[in-house]
């Protein structure tokens, strides 16, 4: 999908992080699996004592349930929740760690970055991009923010939720029904947009019900994108300069990159977000079961991440372009 011209940016980009891998990744990670081993003792250590403890658990709670004549499932429930976080404590406690201590090494190669742990991007500037459908819950999972060629950029998984009230045999619940998985892209730059131009995914004959409020349909030229995109904005003349056939080719090449189901975009403001639903978990440079010492992860995330960069440089975002 890349140009000759990008795919020798590429090469080149590759070849400088292959060296910056030996010196600066390859160290962190031989000390990591030192400490992913300690963790993953713990963790079978746990699964075992479950095993032993868990059954014996839920038999002492169904009994206790039996003489008080009560049908309630919520202590079994409880157990089991109790159970799951035991077993999950000391992986998120190790990919924390490992993370915190990784994460900025390697996003440092491309440029001057922070990692976050769980951090999100604020759920405002979310609502305002006019591309998700209302949520009250934003969690967040790696999210890294700094500077590449002069923009800034923040890169985040974020998973929004919308809580809803539902009942199982008469048994009343909360339910967190799911609006947006996956990896959000923010690029804040140095001038604002006359408009908004928004770009959802294509609906057919259901895009009627989508079109953001205030906002007009705008007709590419190319008809391949046509299927993909639907384009809505304020302002005709603005939505079809940015809408280049090169930016599309690299929100393409995005979201096979992210796994993504789609991807949608928001020219706002000051602002270009970037949203690609994915169930994969990304940025996974480490893994809990495997070595930290396997170069795959590391491979995938690279490009993941340089792929982000190379829209700035298209985009050219740096440079006041009059509009």
């Amino acid at each position: 999908m890349f140009d000759k011209n990008a795919n020798i940016e590429y090469q080149t980009a590759k070849q400088k992080f292959e060296i910056y891998y030996q010196t600066n990744l390859h160290p962190l990670l031989q000390e990591q699996e030192k400490i992913r081993r300690k963790y993953l003792t713990r963790f079978f250590l746990l699964f075992g004592l479950s095993l032993i403890f868990y059954p014996l658990l839920i038999v002492a709670t169904i009994w206790i349930m039996a003489q008080f004549e009560s049908a309630d499932v919520g202590p079994v429930l409880l157990v089991s929740g109790l159970f799951v976080m035991l077993l999950y404590a000391p992986i998120h406690r190790y990919k924390k760690k490992v993370k915190n201590q990784i994460m900025p090494t390697f996003a440092n190669f491309f440029g001057t970055f922070e990692y976050v742990f769980e951090q999100t991007i604020d759920s405002e500037i979310l609502r305002q991009s006019k591309l998700f459908k209302d949520f009250t819950i934003n969690q967040g999972d790696d999210y890294f923010c700094g500077i590449y060629d002069g923009v800034k950029i923040t890169i985040a998984e974020e998973k929004l939720q919308k809580p809803q009230d539902m009942a199982i045999m008469n048994i009343s619940y909360e339910h967190k029904k799911n609006v947006f998985c996956g990896v959000c892209i923010l690029l804040e730059m140095n001038k604002n947009f006359r408009g908004q131009t928004i770009g959802l995914c294509d609906r057919g004959l259901f895009n009627m019900f989508c079109r953001p409020e205030g906002l007009q349909n705008v007709r590419l030229e190319d008809i391949r994108f046509e299927k993909i995109f639907e384009i809505y904005a304020d302002n005709q003349i603005e939505a079809r300069y940015l809408l280049t056939t090169a930016f599309m080719e690299r929100l393409l090449k995005l979201q096979k990159l992210y796994e993504g189901k789609s991807i949608q975009f928001s020219f706002n403001n000051n602002k270009l977000l970037i949203a690609i639903a994915t169930k994969q978990n990304m940025f996974e440079t480490n893994s809990f079961f495997k070595s930290n010492l396997r170069k795959q992860n590391i491979d995938l995330a690279f490009e993941q991440f340089y792929t982000v960069c190379s829209i700035v440089r298209l985009l050219q975002l740096n440079i006041h372009t009059g509009m």
